[in-house]
């Protein structure tokens, strides 16, 4: 194709801030405020255009040279976003990329490329669709989308990166995820690393990758908040010198769930299931309880986990979470679990033997030999039988009210005298009196 290259005037670039302020960024203050743009290029299927500074376009390769907003809209069949900011050191600013309604492939190699710039963010505009696809080989990229410097995803549109031959994204330096609902898809490679860090604050994230799904190559990964949902033929979750979950929804499903061989794995503030067909954590540091499950047998995926909190009279599960590829290991953890309190776990909405009424008196317990029940309740009804009559109903709980209230005059059967906490928790109190309340609305319906 023709080589071009396209500037404009001051006052062409004034004339577009006039006629179209489609995004909006947030001030210090906190209030969204139109977000200035410096230029707009439009992709036009084989070929693009631009209004505005600091853009060139050289065949279908378009690239950015200064910090400052850029928006994108439309279809490129093959070409490039790049980002080559001459001087970072002069011009230390952020280059922000914004994506309205973009489709785009880089045939033979990355469809966004940061070259140089001190920061990149790319910002999905709300309400937006955009899609990158990578090509069979790459001379120079080894990602869809590929930073050599600091790389920020945000926004509240969608991003779909699918890779068949490469990694989906990857960053030289720190990849920070903070919103957008993004979905990655490798055939053969990683799904999503950054080399000294990868930092995932928001956002809704779905990453299937036949090699490591979300993987830190020197650093650490942190998760404070968003919800992730990984599955990956090898790692689902790997960072070098630490993995820090602290927030958020984590579903990691893999060969192995959580990696880290060089530094600890700290889960502290998230809900987590990491499932496994060989391992499901390495080098645990847990700051909140955590079961680890060790199944007797391999499952199929697509189980839904349900953990219950045996002495709440809720049917709302702690935490319910669906594995989106088989396992033998699990790892099983919420902000909401307690120490010196029971759990029942359900998967598929059966039983697992080995895991009812499982008090949790440290941080960390293992469960070995786990099975999937072929029948029966999630908790056993017989546990709150306290008058031995072979049924729960109305009299076990009028029996337990009065013997938690201390009536002398109730005579609790010798046999069932231990059922008086239904809860294993170590006390019978009105919290095990609601457990049988519960158990006899469940018989009733």
């Amino acid at each position: 194709m023709k080589r071009m290259m396209r500037t404009c005037s001051a006052a062409a670039a004034a004339a577009v801030l006039l006629a179209a302020m489609p995004v909006s960024s947030v001030s210090a203050t906190g209030v969204e405020e139109p977000e200035t743009m410096i230029a707009t290029v439009t992709l036009n299927g084989d070929s693009a255009s631009v209004v505005g500074e600091n853009v060139t376009i050289e065949g279908t390769k378009i690239t950015v040279t200064a910090s400052g907003a850029y928006e994108f809209t439309g279809t490129l069949a093959d070409g490039q976003i790049c980002v080559n900011v001459v001087d970072e050191v002069a011009d230390p600013g952020t280059v922000k990329l914004y994506l309205n309604g973009v489709s785009m492939t880089g045939v033979s190699d990355a469809a966004i490329y940061v070259v140089n710039a001190e920061k990149t963010s790319i910002n999905l505009v709300a309400e937006t669709e955009n899609s990158f696809y990578g090509g069979e080989t790459y001379t120079e990229t080894d990602a869809v989308i590929c930073a050599k410097d600091d790389l920020t995803i945000k926004g509240d549109g969608y991003l779909y990166v699918e890779a068949p031959t490469q990694f989906g994204i990857s960053c030289n330096n720190d990849l920070k995820i903070t919103g957008g609902e993004i979905k990655v898809k490798t055939a053969l490679e990683d799904g999503v690393r950054g080399k000294t860090s990868v930092e995932v604050k928001g956002g809704d994230i779905d990453i299937n990758a036949e090699g490591d799904g979300l993987k830190s190559t020197k650093g650490d990964v942190l998760v404070s908040g968003g919800k992730m949902e990984v599955k990956a033929g090898n790692d689902a979750i790997q960072g070098e010198t630490s993995i820090q979950l602290t927030g958020g929804s984590v579903l990691a499903n893999g060969d192995r769930g959580l990696r880290c061989d060089a530094g600890l794995i700290n889960v502290a503030g998230a809900s987590v299931l990491a499932t496994a067909t060989d391992n499901q954590v390495e080098n645990l540091d847990a700051q909140q309880p955590v079961v680890l499950v060790n199944f007797a047998e391999e499952y199929l995926k697509d189980l839904t986990f349900a953990l219950l909190n045996d002495a709440s009279s809720s049917d709302v599960p702690v935490l319910e979470m669906k594995p989106d590829k088989k396992f033998s290991f699990a790892l099983i953890s919420d902000p909401a679990m307690n120490l010196n309190t029971t759990y029942s776990l359900a998967i598929d909405g059966k039983r697992v033997e080995g895991f009812e009424f499982l008090k949790l008196t440290e941080n960390v317990t293992i469960v070995d030999g786990a099975k999937i029940t072929e029948g029966g309740e999630t908790k056993d009804p017989l546990r709150c039988d306290i008058d031995n009559s072979g049924e729960v109903d109305i009299s076990d709980a009028i029996m337990l009210a009065r013997y938690t209230a201390e009536d002398t005059t109730i005579v609790i059967p010798p046999e069932s005298s231990e059922r008086t906490d239904c809860n294993g928790d170590g006390v019978a109190n009105a919290a095990d009196v609601i457990l049988v309340l519960s158990f006899i609305a469940k018989l009733i319906t």
